[in-house]
């Protein structure tokens, strides 16, 4: 039997009024902003399959390594990352959603606010800022502490 527990955006995506994609090179799958209308409670606005850094979850997932001096360090730049790009979000009341693996591992994978319609446009917006900057800080935490799985000169030297 699979504990395997699906993120937000797949959870709701028979309910998704409005779908961007937004392709990710440097990253196994595509990012989504994602719109869903709530009537009196507004608009949803899931950021979805966003980008991460490499070993941001690591104290729920392996709290043991840890305990390793670089593992923490690439850690703590993963968790500093998170919490900057997410202050964009800060006009609106944001959740997280994670996807928990059949390892059991947690993984973060969503974003996701409710904001009036007349604000939705700006919420969008600040979405794919959010997604950019994301990308771009978690590729250069790869570069710095990791091996950079995905790029561009990746695909065209294959």
């Amino acid at each position: 039997m699979s504990r395997r527990r699906p993120n937000r955006s797949l959870k709701l995506e028979d309910e998704v009024d409005v779908e961007y994609t937004i392709e990710m090179p440097f990253h196994d799958r595509d990012a989504k902003i994602l719109l869903i209308e709530r009537g009196d409670e507004g608009i949803e606005v899931i950021v979805g399959n966003i980008p991460t850094p490499s070993r941001h979850d690591t104290d729920r997932n392996y709290p043991s390594v840890l305990e390793d001096e670089e593992t923490m360090r690439t850690h703590a730049a993963a968790q500093w990352i998170i919490t900057e790009t997410t202050q964009m979000f800060s006009d609106y009341d944001w959740k997280t959603s994670d996807y928990k693996s059949n390892n059991p591992n947690y993984h973060l994978r969503d974003i996701y606010f409710n904001c009036e319609p007349s604000e939705v446009d700006d919420a969008v917006l600040t979405a794919k800022k959010f997604i950019a900057e994301l990308e771009e800080k978690s590729i250069k935490h790869t570069k710095e502490f990791g091996t950079l799985r995905n790029s561009p000169s990746k695909e065209l030297s294959s």
